[in-house]
């Protein structure tokens, strides 16, 4: 489906990055995830306040995250 304003273009953009950071963190990567959804936070949040939000949540996600074993998270008890 294509985007029909830019405003949803940069939605499907940033779903697509928060799943990419989602997937860095499941590989290990927590840490540099959260440095990189900080950096988009920070360049949206006053040009585009929804996505930031979502980049915000992301981040809550990925310090949960870092701090949790790996096997604990392959158990589904996020």
């Amino acid at each position: 489906m294509r985007p029909s304003t830019k405003g949803e273009a940069l939605a499907e953009i940033n779903r697509l990055f928060v799943r990419s950071l989602r997937g860095m963190a499941d590989a290990g990567q927590a840490d540099e995830a959260c440095r990189i959804a900080a950096e988009g936070y920070a360049r949206l949040r006053h040009v585009a306040p929804r996505e930031a939000e979502r980049l915000n949540g992301v981040m809550h996600y990925l310090t949960g995250v870092a701090g949790t074993p790996k096997h604990h998270l392959q158990r589904g008890d996020q």
